[in-house]
């Protein structure tokens, strides 16, 4: 607790349990964690907040520590301003959420680190992202805008809390605007033609650099590649980009060549140069896409992808407890990525002549380094490793047979990261986030069905266990994190979504070792379902608010079904809502997840890439039937498409049974027996 009485300046995180807030415990600002003492104690001396919103991995995040948080004079500066909170986003990507939106309004753009000005009642009025110590150009500097906001708090007060009121009031009037409707086919259609126009079909991903893996619009891609919604030659696009972008994700630097893995973006149209830190959510994303395609079209490919991206999780992410840690820094010792980078001399020194002239052409090592200083761009004299020649290519080229290139390669990048193991890694975030080991845990279910590997079911099913016997307080409140036996803040809509989501996961991937142990994972979907609904429902409108209703310092409840780099909490209630339906036979869940989507139905036809995950979602419902036989004991009733619709609605063409069969979904089987039996769940 805070006492404000007190007029000793103290940074006030050490007490924190997450390793990016301890990380700035020991900067000369006064920093302060989100509660409510901290707003009191702004109110108290009538000072506006400083908040900056960041992560532990994050490379920019540092550079902002480095330039201000950890100057004397910019500490000064911000100690005798504001009253200065440090949130991490990973720990409450609600209040995340909520000010990226802010920034949007205010500059159409946002990114990390998230740096907002505040009143005492927690209204924005300003928001940027990275700010420099000094003016950069156009890009205003800390030392310039602190007192300019000291002048305008002291000498334009009510000018500074009018325009923070009517900013509020922007993002309020816009979450209202698009509450209701019917989410029909058109925004499918719309998002397939907006993903067509920015694709590049070059390099595959969409729009210009940085580009980001964008895993929920691949999955929306994969299930428009099965819809009877357009024709074989939009199916067969569709599909198409998903691959085009999988292998040039294999093959471009965001992808660690030695050891597994993907970083988070990169900085290029080609996905050479990447962003480098690593996170949980994104190795759980391509996992998740391998299967998807997999399970459309088979594919060697997709199983070397997917066993990859799993090794990376089970090898780097895995903690003693069986549960998943949340990133790996983009920073090393020696700055951004150099854990990953290597000298041309380095390469030749550890391997033998024949092998190191091979390697070099194969990964597009040049003497004088192919990475570039992100600010100046002037060489490193150190590379990135991305696959510049294939096997087949250097074999026809040197003149060598093919087998003897893949075991010479194979050989070289076992040597190599035995020796890179030998370097100081980066930071390892060790704090355990629920959302997030939703998703991977989900993703392994998901992919040891397709891919027929039971050791990643078993891994799914000890982490999950793990975290039930953890992250519950003795009350049954659970947390949201999990790091050194404390848990965390309290759980969010995104985490009983996931959960729920990954929990119908285990029950699919259950299937053939025990009815027990399906029921099992049905009783905890079911409890995440009512967590999720008592918590976080919006029993006026419909839809999952993403905060918490005791949290008095956000000034809006949000309530959001936008994409992230994983899919929105809000669409995975819907997949996760509608696959228990079908289970259990009961309708309750499907109709909530019919008002899941009409919360947000406007807003999807407005933004339809920004909801990928709910237009799957939506497909997914569209194509569920209960089981013939329901649990309750009410009478047998029609399949759900003889039902009343809740509202007028315009004609669709209804989804033919091959193009459900065939659709990436929540449950599948590649066995004719389980086939049958799905065949009367989804007929």
């Amino acid at each position: 607790m805070i006492n404000l009485k007190s007029t000793d300046r103290m940074n006030r995180l050490k007490d924190s349990n997450s390793p990016y807030l301890l990380r700035h415990a020991s900067n000369p600002v006064d920093w302060l964690p989100w509660n409510s003492e901290a707003f009191e104690w702004a109110r108290s001396v009538n000072k506006p907040i400083f908040l900056s919103i960041g992560y532990s991995s994050c490379h920019w995040c540092h550079v902002m520590e480095r330039e201000c948080f950890k100057d004397p004079e910019v500490a000064e500066m911000l100690n005798d301003t504001c009253i200065s909170i440090k949130v991490d986003r990973e720990e409450r990507p609600d209040i995340d959420a909520l000010f990226m939106d802010i920034c949007r309004i205010q500059n159409g753009s946002g990114g990390w680190p998230l740096s907002l000005f505040l009143t005492p009642d927690g209204l924005p009025f300003f928001a940027a992202t990275w700010l420099p110590k000094r003016t950069i150009g156009r890009l205003p500097g800390m030392t310039d805008i602190l007192p300019r906001v000291k002048w305008l708090w002291n000498i334009q007060n009510e000018d500074v809390l009018r325009g923070a009121r009517e900013l509020a009031d922007t993002l309020k009037a816009h979450m209202n605007f698009f509450q209701g409707g019917y989410l029909g086919n058109m925004p499918i259609r719309d998002g397939l033609k907006d993903l067509r126009d920015t694709f590049d079909s070059q390099w595959g991903g969409f729009g210009f650099a940085p580009k980001f893996p964008a895993v929920p619009r691949l999955l929306f891609l994969l299930e428009q590649s099965t819809s009877s919604l357009h024709s074989s030659d939009e199916r067969d696009e569709a599909f198409s980009m998903v691959d085009l972008t999988l292998r040039s994700l294999w093959r471009g630097g965001i992808h660690d060549q030695l050891g597994g893995g993907f970083a988070r973006y990169a900085v290029d149209e080609r996905w050479i140069v990447p962003h480098f830190e690593k996170v949980l959510a994104d190795q759980a994303m391509v996992l998740l896409a391998a299967a998807a395609a997999h399970e459309l079209r088979p594919d060697e490919f997709y199983r070397t992808l997917a066993e990859d991206a799993a090794n990376c999780a089970l090898r780097d992410f895995l903690s003693p407890n069986s549960c998943f840690y949340t990133a790996l820094d983009a920073d090393s010792e020696d700055g951004e990525g150099a854990y990953y980078l290597w000298q041309e001399e380095e390469l030749r020194d550890l391997l033998p002549t024949g092998t190191s002239g091979l390697f070099c052409a194969a990964y597009a090592v040049m003497p004088g380094g192919n990475f570039g200083h992100r600010m100046t761009g002037m060489s490193t004299g150190r590379n990135v490793l991305y696959e510049a020649a294939t096997p087949t290519e250097l074999a026809r080229r040197y003149g060598i047979r093919l087998p003897e290139v893949k075991e010479k390669l194979a050989e070289a990048r076992r040597v190599l990261l035995e020796a890179r193991s030998r370097r100081t890694p980066p930071t390892l975030d060790d704090k355990v986030l629920m959302d997030w080991n939703g998703l991977m845990i989900g993703a392994l279910a998901r992919a040891s069905r397709v891919f027929e590997h039971p050791d990643w079911r078993l891994a799914a099913e000890k982490a999950m266990l793990f975290l039930q016997r953890t992250l519950p307080d003795p009350k049954g409140n659970w947390r949201r994190s999990y790091r050194k036996g404390l848990s965390g803040v309290p759980a969010l809509a995104g985490d009983y979504a996931a959960f729920l989501w990954a929990a119908m996961e285990l029950h699919d991937a259950a299937e053939g070792q025990g009815r027990k142990q399906q029921k099992d994972w049905l009783r905890f979907a079911e409890t995440m379902a009512e967590k999720l609904v008592q918590e976080f429902h919006d029993e006026e409108h419909g839809g999952f608010f993403l905060s918490p209703a005791d949290d008095p310092n956000l000034f809006i409840r949000l309530k959001s079904a936008f994409d992230s780099s994983v899919p929105s909490a809000n669409a995975l209630a819907v997949l996760g809502l509608t696959s228990l339906g079908v289970a259990l036979g009961e309708r309750k869940y499907l109709d909530l997840a019919r008002r899941v989507l009409s919360a947000f139905a406007g807003s999807a036809s407005l933004h339809p890439l920004g909801h990928a995950s709910l237009l799957t979602a939506a497909a997914r419902l569209k194509a569920a039937r209960l089981q013939p036989e329901p649990r309750s004991a009410e009478p047998e009733k029609e399949p759900e498409s003889a039902q009343p619709e809740p509202e007028p609605r315009p004609e669709e063409p209804e989804a033919q049974p091959e193009q459900r069969e065939r659709s990436f979904r929540t449950t599948r089987t590649t066995r004719t027996e389980r086939s049958e039996r799905r065949r009367r769940r989804r007929p």
